[in-house]
């Protein structure tokens, strides 16, 4: 409605200073020193057409689709409009005792009458004036409608994108809190001293799952303690033989990412690669950022009976969430061998 108001207006305003281009100029060429009232009179009279098609005939035409009726009434104004005018402008050559066009419009575009119709010559001096300003007028109204078109299916878009990031959003929570939740089973049921302390790291999973994860950008280094405190999590109850490896540089916290994008990559690691039907399982992360590209690199080892889809948003969310947060602007590999399973996320900040 706000785009609507602006480009009415916007309308507006281009009429005014197109009418008022042509009022100056006509003034300003106004030698032999013309009642001006006349000259305005005119010159507003040149524009009644255009303004009738623009304002009535073009609006009603893009509702109702029907060109018939719309060719019908843009002719009838047009022609009424000339026999109006050229009467008026035949008035003025008698009152003011001139022929010449130039004396009452910068807009001095005329045609020739035919021999038979000579004496009727204002009326041919008159359409050629209006079909310039019809045209131009209506070029302006076509070009405004595309681009208030154009920003309405922006914001349309903008609205749709909204809408399925915060799908995609509330999705993930309650994926994440559920694997959450297991990893606390796990530790509860071994009984063991470090339980206080995983507790306390799983709050700040929570606390992120849950508060910071709304947030359009966080920065790097809360995304990096976070991938952190879930490795240190997991460790505790994966198999002994699990290699584990997290390697990353020292990255400021002016760098920026949205949240919700690594996490669930390593999750998904840590899901499929540390079965201890694999043997020895492994898993290994690498980040590299600066402030102009991330890259991002999780390789685990993977056998094709230990995959599991329950509960799977993970890696179809990504997708998801990266063509609409960083369009064209990012690279998401995902590569698949008999005993290892490797995602590559590069994108440019």
């Amino acid at each position: 409605m706000k785009s609507l108001k602006v480009y009415t207006m916007l309308r507006i305003l281009l009429n005014i200073l197109f009418i008022g281009f042509i009022l100056f100029s006509s003034a300003n060429n106004n030698d032999k020193n013309l009642p001006l009232a006349f000259i305005v009179l005119y010159n507003m009279m040149l524009f009644v057409p255009a303004w009738v098609n623009n304002f009535w005939l073009l609006p009603d035409l893009r509702k109702t689709k029907k060109i018939i009726p719309y060719l019908i009434s843009v002719i009838a104004a047009f022609f009424i409009s000339v026999l109006v005018t050229g009467y008026y402008l035949q008035w003025l050559y008698h009152r003011f005792n001139t022929n010449e066009l130039t004396d009452f419009t910068s807009l001095a575009a005329t045609s020739s009458a035919p021999g038979l119709l000579e004496k009727h010559q204002s009326y041919f001096d008159v359409f050629p004036g209006m079909i310039i300003i019809m045209f131009a007028m209506a070029m302006g109204y076509s070009l405004q409608e595309y681009l208030l078109k154009a920003k309405r299916n922006e914001q349309i878009q903008a609205q749709q994108s909204i809408a399925e990031l915060s799908l995609l959003k509330s999705q993930i929570s309650p994926h994440f809190l559920f694997n959450v939740l297991n990893s606390l089973y796990a530790l509860s049921l071994k009984m063991s001293k470090e339980t206080p302390d995983i507790i306390l790291k799983l709050s700040d999973i929570l606390r992120y799952s849950l508060y910071e994860s709304q947030s359009q950008e966080i920065s790097m280094t809360n995304e990096i303690h976070i991938l952190n405190t879930y490795i240190d999590i997991e460790r505790l109850r994966m198999p002994s033989h699990a290699q584990i490896s997290f390697y990353h540089e020292e990255i400021t916290d002016a760098v920026k990412i949205a949240p919700m994008l690594l996490l669930p990559l390593v999750e998904n690691a840590f899901k499929h690669g540390t079965d201890s039907t694999i043997g020895t399982s492994y898993i290994d992360i690498t980040l590299y950022c600066d402030d102009h590209n991330l890259t991002f690199k999780c390789t685990n080892s993977y056998k094709e009976t230990t995959a599991k889809d329950f509960g799977g948003i993970g890696i179809e969310n990504i997708q998801k969430r990266l063509t609409l947060l960083y369009p064209s602007k990012h690279l998401f590999k995902i590569e698949k061998g008999k005993s290892d399973f490797s995602v590559t996320l590069e994108i440019k900040l």
